[in-house]
């Protein structure tokens, strides 16, 4: 991309043709590997271990991804109620 331009959002490029690749997989990668066992509440992988998706985050960036969910599934306010919310702060940085 030049220098000057701004880059385009996904539904310019979308309008436009293009194909966006989008990351994927979270739990089923990080079940996988034995961080979480899938079920109704799966988040807490973001605190247990951070590192784990911090880092299949660039493995999905790196594998092409042009876009990056937060990695909060089921992690809305009032589910955590009883659990807190460093959940969700974490599963966005």
């Amino acid at each position: 991309m030049d220098q000057g331009k701004k880059p385009r959002g996904i539904l310019e490029r979308l309008d436009a043709g293009e194909v966006v690749i989008g990351d994927g997989g979270f739990v089923f990668a990080l079940e996988k590997r034995g961080y979480v066992k899938a079920g109704v509440y799966t988040p807490e992988v973001v605190v247990e271990f951070p590192e784990a998706v911090r880092q299949l985050h660039i493995e999905f960036l790196r594998a092409g991804a042009d876009v990056m969910q937060a990695y909060n599934y089921y992690a809305s306010e009032d589910k955590l109620m009883n659990r807190g919310n460093e959940a969700i702060k974490l599963g966005v940085r």
